[in-house]
């Protein structure tokens, strides 16, 4: 028990969530009613229809793979901006994403034309459209620090009917969408096929969709929990799900990554984009639990991200794909707390991203030098 405490303690604390302004009251709300104007717009249109479908025996062409990172949304979404001001940018094959990633991914999915809606919710989004700070008395009784209900009603807003037929379209094609979250039975990572969910229709299908994107932003600790509908055996179960960065800060899904059928190499695009740093900035630390514990939990975070980038660098090696990433420089100077999500800082962290897109865009193609995660030995 005194073991669950501290890690759901360290967690808050990684984000910030455990500190002296934690009590103040949230920011006042923002105008919503811009992003979902936005992508009404996008869906206006009927959902493209295409007669020939992609090969399912081929490796997937482009795969776009969105890390989570709060606020730092902001980054990615304005990268995939300026790449597609070049022209360059491809139609995913694959795209998946956790935590703030899932909601970039569902858009990203669906094309350019949903640029304008990722660029209105990351530049003029307030934390208090994403989440309402409980009352301290009521905390201990609660499962988390804070009530997600304005997000939860914001993506209720945005995913309607109109959005469920194009992303369902594009899964009749052969494209996919995924999203992670975590299964806090099992202590695993789920993946959840976006477009076949889509394609089934239905209003309990339109929830279970909702469902799962508020799941994979739910931050453990700070947001509740969301229950989730699951058919297993031809039985329904109900399991607790929370952000899938709790047990992967990116993924992609077993049997993305293969060669062609004839064992020759897929040439398979691997797109990553992290929203945030690849390496934590250094700071002081007082021999306080909280701030050692906050240390801590940092330290895991970045760590277990550098490993799941690695490890799909050397998949896509070993498949004959090629390997692009792209993170926000080690060299920025904003350090704002993920979870802030203050509307100058995020318009700042898009124009980054923006340049960075349309300058080239400019890739990493290898993946992070671990020796700069590790202090050289001390005698």
């Amino acid at each position: 028990m005194i073991h669950r405490c501290v890690v759901t303690l360290g967690w808050l604390v990684a984000f910030g969530l455990v500190s002296g302004c934690a009590g103040k009251p949230t920011c006042k709300p923002s105008d919503t009613e811009r992003v979902r104007q936005t992508v009404r717009r996008a869906t206006a249109q009927p959902p493209e229809v295409v007669p020939v479908p992609i090969d399912p025996t081929s490796p997937p062409k482009s795969v776009l793979v969105l890390s989570g990172g709060g606020m730092y949304g902001a980054y990615a979404t304005g990268f995939l901006a300026g790449w597609a001001k070049t022209g360059t940018r491809p139609q995913f094959d694959v795209v998946t994403g956790v935590s703030t990633g899932s909601l970039i991914a569902t858009v990203a999915f669906l094309g350019p034309e949903y640029d304008d809606a990722a660029r209105e919710f990351y530049t003029s989004i307030r934390a208090s459209d994403i989440y309402k700070r409980r009352a301290w008395i009521f905390i201990p009784g609660a499962g988390s620090v804070t009530s997600s209900d304005p997000l939860k009603q914001l993506i209720a807003s945005i995913v309607d009917d109109r959005f469920l037929e194009h992303v369902a379209a594009q899964h009749r094609r052969g494209r996919r969408l995924y999203v992670g979250t975590t299964n806090l039975e099992t202590r695993k990572l789920v993946t959840w096929d976006m477009g076949a969910i889509a394609s089934r229709g239905g209003p309990e299908c339109a929830e279970q969709f909702r469902s799962i994107l508020l799941a994979s932003c739910s931050v453990p600790g700070m947001m509740p929990p969301v229950l989730l509908n699951v058919l297993r055996n031809n039985r329904t179960f109900r399991e607790l799900h929370t952000d899938g960065g709790a047990t992967a800060q990116l993924f992609l899904p077993p049997g993305t990554l293969s060669t062609k059928p004839d064992g020759s190499p897929s040439g398979t695009d691997i797109h990553i984009i992290v929203a945030g740093k690849l390496f934590a900035d250094p700071n002081p630390v007082k021999p306080r639990i909280l701030a050692v514990l906050g240390a801590s939990a940092t330290s895991i975070l970045y760590s277990h991200c550098r490993a799941e980038i690695s490890t799909i660098f050397y998949q896509s090696k070993l498949t004959g794909g090629n390997f692009w990433l792209t993170a926000l420089p080690d060299s920025d100077n904003g350090q704002p707390l993920g979870l802030d999500f203050d509307p100058k800082e995020m318009a700042r962290l898009y124009e980054v991203g923006y340049c960075h897109g349309i300058g080239g865009p400019a890739w990493i193609t290898a993946p992070p030098f671990e020796g700069a995660a590790t202090d050289p030995p001390r005698q």
